[in-house]
C-alpha cells in the first residue's frame, strides 16, 4: 500500500493506482484544484525546456503582464540585477548568447525615443504559450 502526507502532514493511504494521472495522483474534486493547477502551469514550462529555469518563467509571465516594459522595470519587478534581466531575456528571446538559439518567447527591441533603452514584447510563440497557460487556469475560456 503507497502511503503519502495530508494537509496536516499526517501520513495517509493513498488511493489506488487507478486513480493517478500521469503518474500523480488525481485531485478529490474541490480539494487541492490550485495546487493542480499550479503543476499544469509548472508542466507546461516543462513541455517547453525540461531544464528551464523559474527565474525564466517568472521574467516571462511578468513580461506577458506587462507588455512594452523596460529591461530596467523587468529587474525591478522581479528584484533581480539588470544584468541577470538581460541574461533572462536573452534565455527567452530567439538567440541565447554565444549564437545558441532561445526559446524564442519575448523580443527587445530598442525604444526608438531613448537607443539605449530596450523594450520587451511576446512573439507570437510567446502569445501562443500566454493561451495556453490561460486556458490551464481557466478552461472556459475559448482556445482560439
Amino acid at each position: 500500500m503507497a502511503v503519502g502526507l495530508d494537509t496536516e502532514r499526517r501520513l495517509v493511504a493513498l488511493p489506488p493506482a487507478a486513480s493517478f494521472e500521469g503518474g500523480r495522483p488525481a485531485a478529490p474534486p474541490g480539494r487541492n484544484a490550485e495546487i493542480a493547477v499550479a503543476i499544469r502551469l509548472l508542466e507546461a514550462f516543462r513541455r517547453l525546456d525540461p531544464d528551464l529555469p523559474i527565474q525564466y518563467a517568472l521574467s516571462f509571465l511578468t513580461i506577458a503582464e506587462n507588455e512594452g516594459l523596460s529591461m530596467r522595470d523587468l529587474s525591478e519587478r522581479l528584484g533581480i540585477a539588470q544584468s541577470s534581466a538581460s541574461r533572462n531575456v536573452a534565455a527567452l528571446s530567439e538567440w541565447h548568447s554565444f549564437g545558441k538559439p532561445g526559446h524564442d518567447l519575448v523580443e527587445a527591441r530598442e525604444d526608438p525615443r531613448e537607443r539605449r533603452r530596450k523594450i520587451i514584447t511576446l512573439t507570437r510563440k510567446g502569445e501562443a504559450l500566454i493561451r495556453e497557460l490561460r486556458v490551464i487556469v481557466n478552461p472556459a475560456l475559448p482556445v482560439d
